[in-house]
């Protein structure tokens, strides 16, 4: 839309990573609809030109030149400089515990989230996937009656999911009426595909698209599977000829932090 709005606009995405893949969520196969209609969308950009990938990035300094910024970095390890109007950092973020010092809270030194809930969610061994089911019994505090739930209860950890927080609040508004027994009986039920999935096998019939699914209309490609491959620079998937039924693995993916 930016684009269509300003054509001479050029667009970057600087990852860390060196790989995107991870990042673009199980396209039609994702159990969240539209997070993977925005990563098909995503290669799609890609694939046309528009959107411009610097993997893997790393920033050593900003400076401003007039109305713009210059960026001083390294991409894939050898210096690179390039010259922008604007920044959009979606690099997270950690919590300002300042406004809790007159209450007593506990919190793990490195996640800073619960020492109960810290193990559990610590992005260095699990996705947003592999987090277990929590609830009050990891989110209480040494302060009686205060509980953090939602994204700030995971501090500087980038696995948080809403159906986690759903649950949290659940379990937590249980205790709060008195039913101990149903706070501490949490349940969790995660989509199994997408950027935080474990693996998993889906069979897809040829009624549903030659290869993974039909594309979304915005997407000028065939199948999940040529929208793929363009993203890619190849010129589609050759899926002509593909079998009625179609089984492939899904890759596991984690959460850029």
């Amino acid at each position: 839309e930016l684009q269509d709005a300003a054509p001479g606009t050029e667009i970057f995405w600087a990852l860390r990573h060196a790989s995107i893949e991870r990042l673009l969520g199980g396209g039609l196969n994702d159990q969240l609809p539209e997070r993977g209609a925005l990563g098909l969308a995503a290669r799609q950009a890609m694939a046309d030109g528009r959107l411009n990938m610097l993997a893997p990035f790393a920033v050593n300094g900003i400076e401003r030149q007039g109305e713009g910024l210059v960026v001083d970095a390294n991409l894939g390890g050898k210096p690179f400089n390039l010259a922008i109007d604007r920044i959009v950092v979606t690099t997270g973020f950690r919590p300002d515990l300042s406004f809790l010092s007159e209450i007593r809270i506990a919190l793990d030194h490195a996640v800073e989230a619960p020492p109960a809930l810290a193990p559990l969610i610590d992005p260095n061994y699990h996705s947003c996937g592999t987090v277990p089911a929590h609830g009050i019994a990891e989110l209480a505090h040494p302060e009686p009656g205060f509980t953090i739930v939602g994204s700030k209860s995971y501090g500087r950890a980038p696995t948080f999911l809403m159906a986690t927080g759903y649950e949290q609040v659940r379990s937590v508004v249980a205790d709060i009426a008195g039913d101990h027994a149903a706070a501490r009986e949490v349940r969790l039920v995660l989509p199994e595909t997408g950027v935080c999935s474990a693996v998993g096998v889906v069979t897809v019939s040829a009624s549903a698209g030659c290869c993974g699914g039909p594309a979304p209309a915005a997407v000028d490609a065939c199948c999940v599977r040529d929208a793929d491959a363009k993203a890619t620079g190849a010129s589609g998937c050759g899926c002509a000829t593909a079998p009625a039924t179609e089984t492939r693995e899904n890759m596991a993916a984690g959460v850029d932090a």
